[in-house]
């Protein structure tokens, strides 16, 4: 495991939202709202990297947010914050979305199949015979943005699919069936416990936003420092040179990294602590 870095040489930090920087309010506490302000101020780079849709994203993010890019869709997108220009979309192309459509029916399993960015929160979806709570909790919450896949999908792309599952076991035997895709797994962000697997092109993940953006800015790799809570977060946990998880993420991938304050406790300015003053 790394030692602390010099304090003058961290260039980039990328910080994950929901069960991290967000409280179970779905807030920045105070405090890691000052270590932002205090990390721009000392020309450190501040990015946001999240599972959110942009709409989602920006519903907890007001534009005041003291950051400088935000990844979302688990890298599927990436907005410059200040501008909030689009650098980058990734998509997956229509003979792909349909010959997945087909075998997630023929698994007669629960998925939506979404819009390209950045109108990727409006989604199509099937629901297959397994008994899913999240995924109608889900539908509820994206009421008026969704809509029941009677026909085939009529975009020429798509952004992911989301497949909720009912266990690990049958993740791992659905992930199977699509080598040539990125997945992605994810505890549900609604109840915090139902497994999601989401398929998305292989340029996608965090870890892909991360080094888009250092390579945008002439950052070096080796300066980056993140921290994250969950499954989604792993690639780029390994990717960033010092790495964090909280003290509420899931035991079995808290023994990989260095431990941090949980995500009720400002778990930025916890590491700001170790690594700036």
């Amino acid at each position: 495991m790394a030692t602390p870095l010099e304090k003058s040489k961290i260039q980039m930090v990328l910080v994950d939202l929901d069960g991290t920087i967000l409280n179970n309010k779905k807030e920045i506490g105070e405090a890691d709202l000052i270590t932002l302000k205090k990390l721009g101020n000392q020309g450190i780079i501040r990015v946001f990297a999240t599972g959110r849709n942009l709409y989602s994203a920006l519903k907890v993010l007001p534009k005041s947010t003291p950051i400088d890019y935000l990844i979302f869709s688990s890298g599927a997108g990436i907005l410059d914050w200040k501008s909030q220009k689009l650098l980058f979309s990734s998509s997956i192309e229509k003979s792909v979305v349909d010959t997945i459509i087909s075998a997630l029916k023929k698994m007669d399993l629960n998925f939506s199949v979404h819009f390209p960015i950045p109108e990727n929160h409006r989604y199509f979806y099937h629901k297959g015979n397994n008994v899913a709570t999240d995924f109608d909790w889900r539908n509820s919450l994206y009421d008026g943005y969704n809509f029941k896949l009677n026909h085939s999908f009529p975009h020429k792309s798509a952004t992911q699919f989301i497949v909720i599952l009912k266990n690990l076991s049958e993740f791992q035997i659905v992930a199977t069936e699509f080598p040539e895709m990125k997945i992605i797994r994810a505890t549900s962000p609604i109840d915090g416990k139902s497994v999601w697997l989401e398929i998305f092109n292989t340029d996608v993940s965090k870890a892909k936003g991360g080094m888009f953006l250092c390579e945008m800015l002439n950052v070096s790799p080796k300066l980056t420092l993140g921290i994250g809570n969950d499954y989604n977060d792993l690639d780029l946990l390994d990717w960033t040179t010092y790495s964090y998880i909280v003290d509420n993420a899931p035991d079995d991938i808290k023994i990989k990294y260095s431990q941090c304050a949980d995500n009720q406790n400002n778990p930025l300015s916890f590491v700001y602590q170790k690594h700036w003053l």
